[in-house]
């Protein structure tokens, strides 16, 4: 398996940490805990209660999902630099090497 067989994709890789991050973004900004789950609001005191066990059990999900989701989005941008600086150091080296090759030639 030669290097051409590996290819990264710096760009997608860092887009796809900015949309998670963007996504969680979302996602926390609707918060069940602003639903109104008074009995009265309801109209039923049973209603109220499952209302309010559903939203609590939600509420903890997602903040799981975006605690999940937030280190997801930034082990993905990690990566991508981290793929774009071993990259740049391998142009830097095969540069060096490049460069000493020739004068190794003339000289």
């Amino acid at each position: 398996m030669g290097a051409e067989s590996f290819y990264v994709d710096i760009e997608a890789l860092k887009n796809a940490g900015l949309g998670a991050a963007d996504l969680m973004a979302l996602l926390e900004s609707h918060r069940v805990e602003n639903i109104d789950r008074d009995a009265d609001a309801m109209g039923h005191e049973g209603l109220s209660a499952a209302l309010t066990s559903f939203c609590e059990r939600w509420a903890l999900g997602v903040k799981n999902l975006t605690k999940d989701g937030q280190g997801l989005s930034r082990n993905l941008i990690d990566t991508a630099g981290a793929y774009l600086e071993v990259d740049h150091q391998v142009a830097a080296d095969m540069e060096r090497i490049a460069q000493s090759t020739q004068g190794g030639a003339h000289g």
